[in-house]
């Protein structure tokens, strides 16, 4: 890495419920080049979140800070020592100026060790709302001690600081016509308006998306499967990296059961049939429970059930030491994912009395980045069809607005009046929801 020794750097992280991502900034550069594309040599790096033995969701993760003080002290120190790790990857910790953190908001209140008690229970406000600038030693973030860290705003309930960065760097409160902002992650947050006005809502789509609660899920890094094709009865993989296939990461994920259900593997009520009613060698690759007792419906559909002979699996790809497949768990874990962005996107889009085509641009943001399909997000049915000639794929858009936060004051500013201008549509205890996720359980029918 070619650098000034006398710059200054800044670090914008992205702090998700799964991963955390860092990005080493030169504060120099970016203050003259204003663009969230101001990495060095696109110098990033990221970490799995090691608040997860706490539990998976963000919920778990309340529930274990407001048991205990101690356990809350333990997610922050959790949280802050990944951060310090990848500040020490990407450069001397003493030569980072300036910090600044982009995370939903139960994130944020377990980074500043603030408890997040008040969003376990009706009617889940946050315990803060503004951002923050504080001291780095207040925290225990190892940088320059003159330095800064800067905390995003929240707009209300379970839509941090997160949304408002990804709203900052796509700008869709400055633009002419209706835009959605959708942020397919652990904790799924979907923005839509325009520069009249912006309304955001946030559904638990769990962490299915992003290789979480996957048997053989993974991070996208070398050796994840992220796509697959179906061609003359083959199945071709396209992993990260050209490496041997060590799992599979959340773009994959989707990808495969799009392109089973287009094959016919998988029907419209999301089970992995029988080898019996597949034509062809495909049927080969299915994995029956080897107990007859057990169900092959896996029609289990709680988070809890991990038992991947409830129901039928596919082989995607075995060597001598492994097989990767797609489990009847694992469709179930997309159905939920995919079920619950959906209806908040029908709910927001009602909300605002727009229909869905009335939307002039649909960015899609997340940590799979641009790998995705969009196709295949059409066929599970997250997005609708006629929006695929809109979709704008925005890779990490938090960690982009954080950027921008890092170079700029006025970005910080208007950080802050996107926070108090965006009107938050919470959906808890909502039958309209409860009725639209219900409805978006089963996979839409492909013709062909």
């Amino acid at each position: 890495m070619n650098v000034n020794p006398k710059s200054k750097f800044g670090i914008a992280f992205d702090i998700g419920t799964t991963t955390i991502v860092g990005s080493l900034v030169d504060l120099e550069i970016c203050k003259e080049n204003l663009s969230p594309n101001v990495s060095i040599g696109e110098v990033t790096a990221f970490l799995p979140n090691p608040q997860a033995k706490w539990g998976k969701d963000v919920l778990s993760r309340i529930t274990a800070a407001t048991a205990k003080p101690e356990t809350l002290k333990a997610l922050q120190e959790d949280v802050v020592n990944a951060c310090n790790d990848i500040i020490k990857k990407l450069t001397n910790p003493k030569d980072v100026q300036f910090v600044t953190i982009a995370g939903n908001s139960t994130m944020e209140h377990l980074f500043l060790g603030i408890s997040p008690a008040a969003l376990a229970k009706v009617p889940y406000r946050p315990s803060f709302k503004e951002s923050k600038k504080i001291k780095p030693d207040e925290i225990g973030i190892d940088i320059n001690p003159e330095g800064w860290v800067y905390t995003f705003p929240l707009i209300g309930g379970f839509i941090g600081g997160d949304t408002v960065a990804g709203i900052l760097s796509t700008e869709i409160h400055k633009s002419k016509k209706p835009c959605l902002l959708i942020d397919i992650g652990t904790n799924n947050e979907t923005v839509f308006g325009s520069e009249n006005g912006l309304i955001a809502t946030s559904t638990a789509a769990g962490p299915a998306f992003e290789g979480g609660t996957i048997k053989n899920g993974m991070i996208a890094d070398d050796g994840a499967i992220q796509g697959i094709k179906i061609k003359d009865d083959k199945i071709i993989l396209d992993v990260i990296g050209n490496a041997t296939p060590k799992g599979i990461c959340g773009s994959g994920v989707i990808d495969a059961v799009a392109k089973l259900l287009n094959a016919g593997i998988i029907d419209t009520s999301g089970r992995i049939k029988n080898r019996d009613e597949i034509e062809g060698n495909l049927a080969n690759r299915i994995k029956e429970p080897p107990h007859p007792s057990l169900s092959p419906m896996g029609r289990g559909l709680g988070r809890g059930a991990r038992n991947e002979e409830q129901g039928n699996a596919f082989l995607l790809y075995k060597d001598a030491k492994k097989e990767i497949t797609i489990t009847q768990n694992d469709v179930r874990e997309i159905q939920l994912a995919k079920a619950a962005i959906q209806a908040g996107i029908k709910l927001l889009l009602k909300k605002a009395d727009v229909n869905s085509n009335e939307v002039e641009k649909v960015f899609i943001a997340g940590a799979f980045g641009s790998n995705i399909n969009k196709n295949s997000l059409a066929d599970i049915g997250v997005i609708e069809k006629e929006w695929l000639d809109k979709v704008i794929f925005i890779g990490d858009a938090a960690l982009d607005g954080a950027k921008l936060a890092l170079c700029s004051e006025q970005k910080r500013k208007e950080a802050e009046e996107i926070a108090r201008n965006t009107k938050h549509l919470s959906l808890s205890g909502s039958s309209h929801f409860q009725k639209e996720f219900l409805k978006g359980m089963g996979f839409p029918f492909i013709q062909g």
